[in-house]
């Protein structure tokens, strides 16, 4: 018997979530603390919610689904995971139908998901193409183990970039106390995820400080990889961050944000920020990196540079609905 339940925020429900994610994930390992911590740090003004599919009381896939802030607020951001034994079955429709049905009250006008070019979302990709969702973005996902990166002829750019006044410092350790810190930290992310590109339709939105707060001491109280910020004359002016989720994978780091304000670009910022950043990594025993950009952000060209290898891309599917 087939149906589907309200999800409730009960631990074992994010264990069920996150047995299900392990066994379509073909590269990474969820751990249900993480999802969890994620949920009740929720903006709950938003529209947001979970379905869990169930075939004779067992867990058998979900679908989660939130709406945008701002701008977006009548776009939905959606996930949709089956347990690949059931593939063929028509459950994703069923859960699919039913988020059409629950989210007619913001009047969504929007609907954007994510896959992977692997066999795992085949089904999922289908689906998506069946109900004229279109290809709004390619991402290029790359990864590299830490133990054949060349360092060679870096130390000369961070020696040069040092005599230009630019500072690369790790954040929770040497910047963490000073009083405008996490001030100048929000401005720069913001300045600096302006300019990575989005799907055609979905507008950048900026949390509110408080907002980004919460979310900063969680990453650095729950994943913390290391984050790097460059300075000069007191002001942030690039920065780089990534996360390692212990309880699940210790030894992979995962990038969140590389970039730099565009007055200061093409002197080799970016390049140093990912050394210093990869070096620490190094010491805390990490040895692989994964990191991923828009197809045509020409940042691919420094990974590739540093030793990155292509995995399977990420594409980002657009629906636009009817009224």
């Amino acid at each position: 018997m087939i149906d589907i339940r309200k999800f409730k925020g009960f631990d074992f429900q994010f264990k069920e979530i996150a047995m299900i994610s392990n066994l379509v994930n073909y590269d990474y390992v969820e751990h249900y603390s993480y999802d969890k911590g994620n949920w009740l740090m929720r903006d709950k003004n938003l529209f947001q919610d979970r379905l869990l599919l169930y075939l004779d009381n067992c867990m058998i896939g979900f679908i989660s689904y939130e709406q945008g802030k701002d701008e977006n607020k009548r776009t939905i951001f959606f996930d949709l995971k089956i347990n690949p034994i059931h593939n063929g079955k028509g459950y994703r429709k069923i859960l699919y139908q039913k988020m059409i049905k629950n989210i007619k009250p913001i009047r969504c006008n929007k609907l954007l998901t994510e896959v992977y070019e692997h066999e795992h979302y085949k089904n999922y990709q289908k689906l998506l193409i069946t109900n004229k969702f279109q290809l709004v973005q390619r991402n290029r996902q790359y990864s590299c183990d830490t133990k054949k990166i060349d360092f060679n002829g870096y130390d000369e750019l961070i020696k040069k970039l040092e005599l230009e006044g630019i500072q690369l410092c790790e954040s929770n350790k040497e910047l963490i106390d000073k009083i405008d810190h996490y001030q100048k930290l929000e401005y720069l992310e913001w300045a600096v995820d302006q300019d990575i590109p989005i799907p055609d339709g979905i507008k950048r939105t900026r949390n509110s400080f408080e907002r980004f707060l919460k979310e900063k001491l969680f990453f650095e109280q729950e994943c913390y990889g290391t984050e790097i910020i460059a300075i000069k004359d007191c002001e942030y002016i690039g920065l780089t961050n990534l996360s390692v989720y212990y309880r699940s994978e210790p030894f992979k780091a995962w990038t969140e944000t590389t970039g730099v304000l565009k007055k200061f670009r093409r002197r080799g910022i970016a390049t140093a920020l990912k050394i210093r950043a990869i070096q620490k990594l190094i010491s805390k025993g990490i040895t692989e990196i994964r990191t991923d950009n828009e197809f045509n952000n020409p940042m691919y060209k420094i990974n590739e540079k540093l030793g990155f290898y292509s995995v399977p891309d990420s594409l980002e599917y657009l629906k636009i609905l009817d009224g």
